[in-house]
C-alpha cells in the first residue's frame, strides 16, 4: 500500500529549523549530566550494521524476538517510556521515526515491547525485550520500525526562553520480508520556489520510491534561464522508504533572475537502475536570493530591496540529510538511527540518531 510523507505540518517545521540558526535558547546546567544511549542485544557478526540497528529476516507470519540495551549515562535513575513507533521519510530524505503520542499505523504496529516503562539506574544498563510479528499479508521488501525510549519526566530550563529538555531516544528495526523488489525512484514535479521565511532560491523537487526496497537516490538538477544562464548540480539524496514521496527542497546556489526557466532533474537509484529524467518549466517574477555555501543564504539583489529598509545579512540552518537516518522528520520530535560502527552517544532534546545502511 503506497503511502505519502507529504504533510502539512512539514512546511512551518521547515521553516523553523531554517531560521533557529537565528534565535538563541540557553543550554542546560554545565553540572546536568543525563541521557541515554541504545544497542542491539545481539548482532551478526557478518553484518556490522547490526551492532547500531535491528535487521532480521522474517516470513510472512513469523516473529522475531531480541533485546534492546538501554543504558543511562546520567547520575540519576531514569523512567523511560517504552513504544513501538512508525518508520517515516523525512522531508529532506531520510529515515526518521513518529512520536510516541503519535498513532501507530505501519510497521510500528509490528512491534510488541516486553513492557511499557523500564527504570534504568545511573551509569547502568537494562535489557529490554521485544517481539516483531510479521502480518501474513506482508510483501515483500523493506519495513522499516522503531522502539522508542522516553523519559518520563521531562526536565526544564529557565532563562530569557523556557525549553523543555526531553531524553528520547528510538533503536531502528528494519524488517526484511523476503521475496522480490527494488528501490524504484519517480520524479512527479519540479518547480522553482523560495525557501518559505528565508526567500533563497530552490528547486522544489517531488520524488518517490514505488519499489519495495529502501535506497539512497541522487539527483542531477539542470537549470537553464535568462540571458543564457545554465548550471547543473549534483546531490546525493538520504534514504527514500518503500512508498514514500516526498517533496524535496533543493536549495540552488546562485541568484536567480526574473524570467523563464527550463528544468531537468535526472534521478538515478542505487543498484544500476536506469535512470529517470523529469522536464519541466517554470517562472519567476522577482529574484531570488542563491545558497552559495551550506548554511548561508546571500542577500537579495539590491534591486529587489525596498527603500527605507537597510539590507541584513541572514544566517540560517539549511537542513541537510547525511546517512539513512539522516533526515529530520519536521514537524515531529524525531530519531534517526546511527551510522555502522559509531558507538552509542547519549539522546538529546528528543532527537538521538542511528543510522541504517544496506
Amino acid at each position: 500500500m503506497s503511502r505519502t510523507s507529504l504533510r502539512p505540518g512539514r512546511a512551518a517545521a521547515f521553516v523553523s529549523a531554517l531560521v533557529a540558526g537565528l534565535v538563541w535558547f540557553p543550554a542546560p546546567p554545565a553540572s546536568a549530566s543525563f541521557g541515554i544511549a541504545l544497542r542491539p542485544g545481539h548482532a551478526d557478526p557478518n553484518d556490522p550494521a547490526t551492532k547500531a540497528f535491528f535487521k532480521p529476516e522474517v516470513a510472512p507470519g513469523e516473529m522475531f524476538s531480541d533485546e534492546v540495551i538501554v543504558t543511562n549515562t546520567g547520575d540519576s535513575p531514569i523512567e523511560l517510556v517504552v513504544s513501538g513507533v512508525d518508520g517515516l521519510t523525512a522531508l529532506t530524505s531520510g529515515a526518521v521515526y513518529g512520536n510516541r503520542q503519535d498513532p501507530v499505523q505501519e510497521n510500528g504496529t509490528w512491534v510488541s515491547p516486553a513492557t511499557g516503562t523500564v527504570t534504568v539506574a545511573p551509569h547502568a544498563e537494562l535489557a529490554v525485550p521485544f517481539t516483531v510479528k510479521v502480518p501474513k499479508d506482508a510483501r515483500p521488501g523493506d519495513h522499516l520500525a522503531g522502539i522508542a525510549f522516553e523519559d518520563v519526566h521531562p526536565s526544564s530550563a529557565g532563562g530569557n526562553f523556557a525549553v523543555t529538555q526531553v531524553v528520547r531516544a528510538v533503536m531502528g528495526v528494519q524488517i526484511i520480508v523476503p521475496g522480490p523488489g527494488a528501490f524504484a525512484v519517480h520524479v512527479d514535479k519540479a518547480s522553482l520556489e523560495s525557501l518559505p521565511g528565508v526567500g533563497a532560491a530552490s528547486v522544489l523537487v517531488t520524488l518517490g520510491n514505488s519499489g519495495a526496497r529502501l535506497g539512497k537516490p541522487s539527483l542531477s538538477v539542470a537549470l537553464t534561464g535568462p540571458n543564457g544562464y545554465q548550471r547543473t548540480v549534483d546531490r546525493a539524496l538520504d534514504t527514500i522508504l518503500p512508498g514514500d514521496t516526498i517533496a524535496y527542497p533543493f536549495a540552488w546556489p546562485d541568484v536567480l533572475q526574473p524570467g523563464e526557466y527550463s528544468i531537468s532533474v535526472t534521478a538515478t537509484g542505487p543498484g544500476g537502475a536506469a535512470p529517470v529524467v523529469h522536464q519541466s518549466a517554470s517562472k519567476l517574477e522577482t529574484a531570488l536570493a542563491g545558497v552559495p555555501t551550506p548554511g548561508v543564504v546571500t542577500p537579495a539583489p539590491a534591486s529587489e530591496s525596498r527603500a527605507g529598509y537597510p539590507g541584513m545579512w541572514v544566517v540560517v540552518v539549511l537542513v541537510a540529510a547525511a546517512g539513512v537516518g539522516g533526515g529530520l522528520y519536521l514537524g515531529r520530535r524525531s530519531s534517526r538511527p546511527k551510522a555502522p560502527g559509531e558507538e552509542p552517544v547519549p539522546a538529546r532534546e528528543g532527537v538521538s540518531q542511528y543510522s541504517l545502511d544496506r
